[in-house]
């Protein structure tokens, strides 16, 4: 039985989903002090988990990035593909997965992932061999749209069998909130409407920047952008030990940046009378769920966040079957 391995490497979060579990982790790196990282002479766990050696350094790795790392980079270079940062993520990536370079036969195992819509044509190859390099150059990888992910995981079941025969013919509207864009994404009987989509740029991270600076002008309490997710999730931010809520803050926020996902849709689809279902998903889907109301056959996404990773993984076991 081959393994499905689904990898979602975000602007803001990496994503992985396998048997060996689910693995959400920030999109960033940092070089790894091992003298910093001794605590009474104790060498950190962080050490042997979150580092990846490459190109002769040693990095540090999402939250250890964050913890330890004297500074970060950030995922965020149009064209990061060719970054250290992207060739770090990957690589740890593929190992919270369990593959490792040369140590799996490679026809028992298929690395299913997506890229954005605008990056897809001109990066595809670029991305097959990078993967195919890292673990076996006879690897089966499979890569979609980004978007398309979140397609899949709606309409297919764990086996890759299809749920509704009769919608998934039908047009089809997704909007995918991610970190640092916005994508809209038509698809009718499986295949892109290629006149209606568009991509915003000003994803959540935005969103996340302006309540930070919300929260230190309110509460002197400085927060990186990547941190301000979980403020979100708590719903509080701890001053001199107290929590302080924050729901105040956020909502204005998160209503004025919802106004402009309805802007763009409405420009892209009108009343949406002619989409039989509009799909709502990526990373900031779940903390907008209230305010995008503005279409009555809208559908979210369940568990948002790997609404694309665990749909690679439906994509690439229906292909299997077709095989």
């Amino acid at each position: 039985m081959k393994k499905i391995i689904g990898i979602d490497l975000g602007f803001g979060f990496c994503k992985v989903f396998s048997d060996n579990g689910i693995h959400i982790f920030p999109s960033v790196i940092g070089p790894c002090d091992e003298a910093a990282l001794k605590v009474s002479g104790l060498k950190n766990p962080a050490f042997e988990h979150e580092t990846v050696f490459l190109d002769n350094r040693r990095y540090l790795i999402g939250e250890s990035a964050v913890k330890y790392a004297d500074r970060v980079y950030l995922a965020r270079e149009k064209d990061w593909m060719e970054t250290s940062t992207y060739r770090c993520l990957l690589y740890h990536s593929l190992r919270l997965a369990g593959v490792y370079s040369n140590t799996h036969a490679p026809e028992n195992i298929v690395v299913a992932t997506g890229l954005p819509v605008t990056h897809y044509r001109s990066c595809r190859v670029k991305l097959v061999d990078l993967i195919k390099k890292m673990v076996h150059p006879e690897l089966s990888v499979k890569v979609t749209l980004q978007p398309l992910g979140s397609y899949f995981d709606f309409f297919l079941d764990d086996n890759g069998v299809v749920r509704d025969k009769e919608l998934i013919s039908g047009r089809i509207g997704i909007i995918d909130i991610g970190f640092y864009t916005t994508d809209y994404v038509t698809v009718e009987d499986l295949d892109l409407v290629r006149n209606l989509l568009d991509t915003s740029e000003g994803g959540m991270s935005s969103v996340y920047q302006d309540i930070a600076r919300d929260i230190y002008s309110g509460y002197g309490v400085k927060k990186e952008v990547y941190e301000v997710e979980k403020v979100l999730m708590d719903g509080y931010v701890k001053v001199y030990g107290e929590k302080k809520e924050v729901a105040d803050l956020v909502r204005p926020r998160l209503d004025s940046f919802a106004r402009e996902i309805e802007s763009t849709a409405r420009v892209l689809w009108k009343d949406g009378a002619g989409i039989d279902r509009i799909l709502i998903t990526g990373g900031g889907a779940e903390a907008l769920k209230s305010y995008l109301d503005f279409y009555k056959h809208t559908a979210f996404v369940p568990e948002s966040q790997i609404a694309n990773v665990r749909g690679y993984v439906k994509f690439a076991g229906s292909l299997r079957r077709h095989d």
